[in-house]
């Protein structure tokens, strides 16, 4: 694949986009009541832009700031995107799919026909979510604490008394990888290699993928997805890493019925118990499509997380002192982390300060629609919302740009509403799980994911910072927000 980004390529992107421009501009909506940040127009945007993407954090900070309670647009090459403020979070959040649309603004971000093979709003994929893998959670707990355990000591793994350099990014994503497909396909195939490779790395590929796509105008996408995409052979890769286990499911549910003996309990059987599409192939672009979010946004989260407490070494004891208390009395079960208040507040906080985009909550107005505040929104426009402003706002958090790691649990304590301040609650100032009837399905499995491993590193290992470098910034690339890929933690085995 990186053969094909050449100058040739180069070349092509920078006509297509002329092309776009000259030929899609009229056919753009009409968005001039709107005030403009940053550059003018949708070509002068590429001038500005950064190997091919808009420097969207700072345009968006400088327009929450200029317009603190209305809307107002950006230049993303080849299309406005028009920023909301989170005055309006309610009246888009209740808006059906037939006005503000999510699921087609998420197919023109990630080109989903092109990259995945499947749409990404399959309703199955959503109510297995719902009703399988988050309602099973307590039953399914065991095994991902298990999971967490095991992958820790073959990934981390110090020698007694001595600190080792790990990368964070690198195995935080493994091991994560590892823990949610427990869940998803189960054992042995959660432990395989090709199958951790394959699921680690490819979101980057895909990110890449429709990065490149979302440059040239809809009518060339089917033409240069040919080129730039390799739909296919991310295919039969993973047919050939799930085929069999397909295939061998499939014989014992026909040969024994729906409760064969030794019937595994994961997402992977679930699609076959409830799908009449047990096409190998098929499954496995499900499988790869609920994996995609998964572990990048969970892997994400924490490796920032890991960060921040490598950081701030001084929380490490406090947060010691809740899980060895809770574990002592409930033990390692689903119910034990809802009493860790501190656990959960250290992720949200991580969550708040990093977070892993510009902006969120996207939509596609698919029809006219006039804002409450009395904002005309014509049909075909692209919004959004600037959360990492958001999350940063001094009227909303005090020192909103200080790592307060127990700010929600203080919160917890002194409001009424405790719930309204947990990890996996959804409201108009927090939106790293989205909001409204479009909130992530999954947050509650990546929540019960991320609370065990915390809460096993703390007990398990001490943790630092290499000796004498500060924590390594996060990287904003375009719309993304990442953390370091060399950032690395030292660990060793915990010293009482």
């Amino acid at each position: 694949m990186d053969s094909l980004f050449t100058p040739y390529l180069a070349t092509g992107v920078c006509v297509a986009l002329v092309v776009a421009c000259s030929f899609k501009l009229l056919r753009h909506p009409n968005l001039d009541h709107i005030p403009v940040v940053g550059p003018s127009s949708l070509l002068a945007s590429y001038w500005f832009s950064k190997g091919f993407e808009v420097d969207l954090a700072r345009l968006a900070q400088e327009g929450f700031d200029k317009y603190k309670s209305g809307v107002f647009r950006v230049a993303n090459l080849t299309h406005w995107v028009v920023y909301f403020h989170s005055s309006h979070l309610e009246q888009v959040a209740r808006a059906s799919e037939a006005e503000f649309s999510a699921f087609h603004a998420s197919d023109k971000s990630l080109k989903t026909e092109y990259t995945f093979g499947v749409r990404m709003d399959e309703p199955r994929q959503r109510l297995l979510i719902q009703s399988h893998l988050t309602r099973r959670l307590p039953s399914l707990y065991a095994d991902v604490w298990d999971e967490i355990v095991v992958a820790c000591n073959d990934l981390l793994n110090p020698k007694h008394n001595e600190w080792k350099a790990v990368s964070v990014v690198r195995v935080m994503s493994i091991i994560v990888c590892r823990a949610t497909n427990r869940s998803f396909v189960g054992l042995p195939l959660c432990r395989d290699p090709d199958w951790l490779d394959f699921n680690v790395n490819h979101p980057r590929v895909i990110m890449q993928e429709a990065r490149t796509l979302r440059l040239f105008p809809s009518f060339m996408v089917p033409l240069v997805a040919k080129f730039v995409t390799n739909l296919s052979g991310r295919t039969r890769r993973g047919v050939a890493l799930t085929g069999s286990i397909i295939k061998e499911r499939l014989q014992h549910m026909e040969a024994e019925g729906p409760d064969w003996r030794g019937k595994p309990n994961d997402f992977l059987q679930w699609w076959l118990d409830t799908s009449q599409e047990t096409c190998p192939v098929m499954v496995m672009r499900h499988m790869l499509s609920i994996n995609f979010p998964a572990i990048h946004s969970t892997s994400t989260t924490f490796s920032e997380a890991l960060l921040n407490l490598a950081a701030n070494p001084q929380y490490i004891q406090e947060l010691r002192d809740e899980v060895e208390a809770v574990v002592s009395q409930y033990g390692w079960t689903k119910g034990a982390l809802s009493k860790m208040p501190k656990v959960d507040s250290f992720l949200k906080e991580s969550q708040r300060l990093e977070g892993i985009g510009i902006f969120g909550f996207p939509r596609t107005a698919m029809s006219d629609i006039t804002l409450a505040d009395g904002t005309f929104i014509p049909q075909g426009t692209i919004l959004s919302f600037p959360i990492y402003a958001l999350h940063h706002d001094g009227a909303v958090y005090e020192n909103p740009n200080v790592f307060e790691p127990f700010r929600f649990a203080d919160m917890r304590k002194k409001g009424f509403d405790r719930s309204r301040h947990q990890m996996v609650t959804v409201n108009p100032d927090m939106l790293a799980f989205g909001f409204g009837t479009h909130a992530c399905p999954g947050r509650f499995f990546a929540a019960t994911v991320l609370k065990t491993l915390l809460a096993h590193i703390v007990m398990s290992y001490d943790i630092k910072l290499e000796d004498g470098k500060p924590r390594p910034n996060s990287l904003h690339l375009g719309r993304s927000i990442l953390p370091n890929p060399a950032a690395k933690v030292m660990f060793r085995k915990r010293v009482y």
